[in-house]
This record gives C-alpha cells, sequence and structure tokens, in this order.
C-alpha cells in the first residue's frame, strides 16, 4: 500500500497535535502541582481522590466539634477549681468560729467573707464562654443562676406560736441577703438586714396575717399556735435559683458515637445531692446569729459540698481525657487520609519535569520533519 505525502502530513500534524496536549498536561501540573485536575485526568484516581477529600471533611468537621467540646469541658474544670477553693475557705472558717473563745462580733465579721464567698461562687456558676452560659444545659442563652426565690423560717427557741410565710413580690428588687424579724413587744417587730448589718425598719405594727414588704419581699406573720412572744425572731433568706435545664451536649466522635461535653449547673451547684448556696448560706445564718452548733453544723454540710464539687471534676477529667485520645486519633486520620491523596493526587516534580523536557524535544524534532515534508512535497508539486 502506498503512502501518500499527504497522509505522511496528516499523521504528522496529528502528532504534534498530541504532543502540545501532552506538554500543556505537564504544564499544567508543574503550575498546580496536580497530578489529576479533573477526573477525565484519571477517573480511577479521581474517584478515590473524592473519597479521600470526603474522609478528610468529616474528620475535620469532627476534630471542630471536639476541640469545642474539649474547651468547654476544660473551662468548666478550671472555674470549678476556685469554687472548691471557696468551699474549702468556708470550712476552714466554720472549723476556727466554731470555738467558744470566738466573740459575736469575731463571727459576724467571719460572715462577712462567707457573703463575699457566696457571690463569688454564684458569679462562678454563671461562667460563660463566647457569650454562652457554660452550666446551663441547652439554656446556653440564660443566665442559670439568679436570686428569684426566698424562704422564711422561725428561731427554734421562739417562745410564742406565731408562722412566717415569705414569697417574692419584686424581683428585680431582691438583694443576695438575709433578714432577721424581731418581736421588740407583743405588737412591735424590728426588720434587720443580717448582711448588712444594717436595720430595714423598725417600730412596725404588727397584726396576725397582715402581709408586709421590703426589699422585694412580701411577708406575713400570722398567730399559729398562739401569737408571737416579745423576743422572738423569724428568718429570712433570698436565694438563687436554677434556671437552666438537664440539657447533655454531646459531639459526634464517630459514627453512632458521641461524648458529653457539659456539666449542668443542678449536677454541682444546686444538686444532685446538696445545694452550695444553701449551705452556705446556712453557715452564714448561724454565723449572724452567733449559733454555735449551726456553725458545726455547717462543717459537715460543707464537706458535702466540697465532695460534690470533687465528683463534678472527676466525671470532667474522664471526659477530657477521652477527647484528648480521640482528636489524636482523629489527627492520626487526618495525616494518613492526606499522605493517602497525595500519593493518588500530587505530581512527581523531578517526573513530570523529565517528561516535558521529553515531550518538548519530540515537539521540536516533529516540527523539523513537518517542515522538510512540506519542502519535499512542495517539490513534487513544481516538478
Amino acid at each position: 500500500m502506498r503512502v501518500t505525502d499527504r497522509q505522511q502530513v496528516d499523521a504528522l500534524v496529528t502528532a504534534i497535535r498530541g504532543l502540545r496536549g501532552n506538554i500543556f498536561d505537564r504544564n499544567e501540573q508543574i503550575a498546580s502541582g496536580k497530578r489529576v485536575n479533573r477526573p477525565s485526568d484519571d477517573p480511577a484516581a479521581a474517584e478515590r481522590i473524592n473519597q479521600f477529600r470526603n474522609v478528610l471533611r468529616t474528620t475535620e468537621r469532627r476534630l471542630a466539634t471536639v476541640n469545642e467540646g474539649a474547651g468547654r469541658l476544660n473551662l468548666s474544670d478550671s472555674v470549678l477549681e476556685p469554687a472548691g477553693n471557696t468551699l474549702q475557705r468556708a470550712k476552714e472558717l466554720a472549723i476556727q468560729m466554731r470555738n467558744d473563745t470566738n466573740t459575736d462580733v469575731e463571727r459576724r465579721n467571719a460572715a462577712q467573707e462567707v457573703q463575699q464567698l457566696i457571690l463569688g461562687l454564684a458569679s462562678i456558676a454563671n461562667t460563660q464562654l463566647n457569650g454562652r452560659f457554660v452550666f446551663a444545659g441547652s439554656q446556653t442563652q440564660t443566665e442559670p443562676y439568679v436570686l428569684e426565690s426566698a424562704t422564711g423560717s422561725a428561731s427554734t427557741i421562739n417562745g410564742g406560736g406565731a408562722t412566717i410565710a415569705v414569697s417574692v413580690g419584686t424581683a428585680s428588687a431582691l438583694q443576695p441577703d438575709s433578714y432577721q424579724i424581731q418581736f421588740t413587744s407583743l405588737t412591735e417587730f424590728d426588720v434587720l438586714n443580717l448582711t448588712t448589718n444594717q436595720i430595714e425598719s423598725s417600730g412596725n405594727t404588727y397584726s396576725s396575717g397582715a402581709a408586709f414588704s421590703f426589699d422585694g419581699l412580701d411577708v406575713t406573720i400570722t398567730d399559729g399556735g398562739g401569737p408571737p412572744a416579745i423576743g422572738d425572731q423569724f428568718f429570712v433568706r433570698v436565694g438563687y435559683t436554677y434556671q437552666g435545664d438537664d440539657a447533655v451536649l454531646e459531639v459526634e466522635i464517630g459514627d453512632g458515637r458521641t461524648v458529653e461535653t457539659n456539666v449542668t449547673g443542678n449536677q454541682v451547684f444546686s444538686g444532685p445531692k446538696v445545694d452550695l448556696f444553701q449551705n452556705l448560706q446556712d453557715f452564714h445564718q448561724a454565723l449572724v446569729t452567733d449559733d454555735v452548733s449551726g456553725i458545726q453544723a455547717a462543717i459537715g454540710q460543707l464537706d458535702q459540698s466540697l465532695s460534690q464539687v470533687t465528683n463534678a471534676r472527676a466525671t470532667i477529667g474522664a471526659r477530657v481525657n477521652r477527647l484528648d485520645a480521640i482528636k489524636d486519633g482523629l489527627d492520626l486520620l487526618s495525616v494518613n487520609t492526606q499522605t493517602l491523596r497525595s500519593n493518588f493526587e500530587d505530581a512527581d516534580f523531578a517526573q513530570v519535569a523529565s517528561e516535558l523536557a521529553t515531550l518538548q524535544n519530540t515537539l521540536e524534532a516533529s516540527m523539523t520533519t513537518l517542515a522538510r515534508q512540506f519542502q519535499t512535497s512542495l517539490l513534487n508539486f513544481l516538478r
């Protein structure tokens, strides 16, 4: 079969076109650093690369949530440390103030410090991370502990039979204080702020069942088994109320596997066994009323409070350790997946450069051959 000059030229042109395409591909690989820039470059490799990218996206998402959860737990642990220190200091004061050698003035001075400990604990319980409350469960935009409750009690040494009832009248007017109502006669009583040691009002006229108010509180004293006796005392205390919920905040660590990354306030500050605020307030009231037995009882209550905080920190520590191990595993998975993806996707610069040089040399030779072929064909035509 005779091959014409035209066929030879067409073959050379086709070969040159292919060489130029291959040169373009190699230049693109060098510019992008990738061997596979589009699925058509290597369909099988492109599919594997896509799988690796999906794994990396999932891993990165889980790493982000694990880091967020670990950050929340670490912050919780860091603020519970001063909470434990607060309770430890209160216990030291209780041990010191239970001695008979302490005067009522010394105990009242200690009560001032305890009041600051209560305020400090409330601040810890309302800790925020990035504008979200840490101990509020899922109610992260709601302050978990606010002054919203009040209780009243009669002294155990009262001679009369009157009872007391307390309710919140104006929540915004509440103060984190405790009060003493003392009958100076059968028909009159004084109201003393035990926290500030200031008289709220004096010479108030008593009428059974008639409500009277102060600092956002509505109080009613009623004849029960009998009217109040001279010297009878009643106590009123404003308390903190938990506004969060029991919701667990979880992060995904694997398919169908999660880890809890929060501790709710009612699992450390106001439960599950004791109320830290109530125990400190009981201790405060015992100090300001010079109640030695109450101070002694506070030691045991504060021990329970310390144990509750310690248990919460132990739970948090276990979860942090688990998340740290998971993070290490995800980091390793990410590195290995990136290596595998690189093996399929990235270009070998030395090899590509060598191939490019060879292709360019071949192109030059082909162009020379094509030029000669054109000259030969032209001469044949002229003849």
